[in-house]
């Protein structure tokens, strides 16, 4: 009992020294201009517990470009195969410091556009879309408005209108 108190405890210490380290980035960032450079490459971030439609999500953006698929699982189990990287709770470690190699690889690739599909909250997806350097990030619905430049409102389960906002907004920007 007194070693999962003092896991917990630790596990608290290092959520709050992670979310500091991503309020002092995201306080720092001014205003961003919007580059009318076409998107070329770009990344998702995908909580896996909350949508298993990362297919559907990938027929519907029809860009031009190269994709590169994160997806979030909270637990580890070994049952689960998926055919993208995967990260996890776990994979963080103090400060917001990524462990794994696929989510420091992720994290350094430039993307021109990052797509945050998930609506919850949630410590290690907030990290891993506050802390990339993308040039144009874009959330839905319940995402946090001070990491992301754009937020569709839409649901997660409503994938096709995502997609074809998506496509009108970056048609406005020039982006495509």
């Amino acid at each position: 009992m007194k070693n999962q108190i003092e896991y917990m405890f630790l596990k608290a210490l290092q959520y709050k020294s992670s979310k500091k380290l991503l309020t002092q980035k995201l306080d720092k960032v001014a205003t961003k201009e919007v580059n009318t450079n076409p998107v070329k490459t770009v990344g998702i971030i995908i909580n896996a517990d909350e949508t298993d439609n990362i297919q559907e999500i990938l027929d519907g953006l029809k860009l031009p470009a190269e994709i590169n698929i994160l997806c979030y699982h909270k637990e580890f189990k070994k049952t689960r195969t998926l055919a993208y990287p995967v990260f996890y709770e776990k994979d963080f470690g103090w400060k917001g410091k990524p462990k794994t190699e696929d989510l420091k690889h992720f994290l350094e690739k430039p993307f021109d556009l990052l797509i945050s599909y998930y609506s919850e909250n949630i410590v290690p997806l907030q990290l891993v879309s506050g802390l990339h350097k993308a040039n144009f990030k874009v959330g839905i619905s319940g995402s946090d408005q001070q990491i992301h430049d754009l937020i569709i409102q839409t649901e997660k389960s409503e994938i096709a209108t995502f997609t074809k906002e998506l496509h009108t907004y970056l048609h406005i920007l020039n982006k495509l």
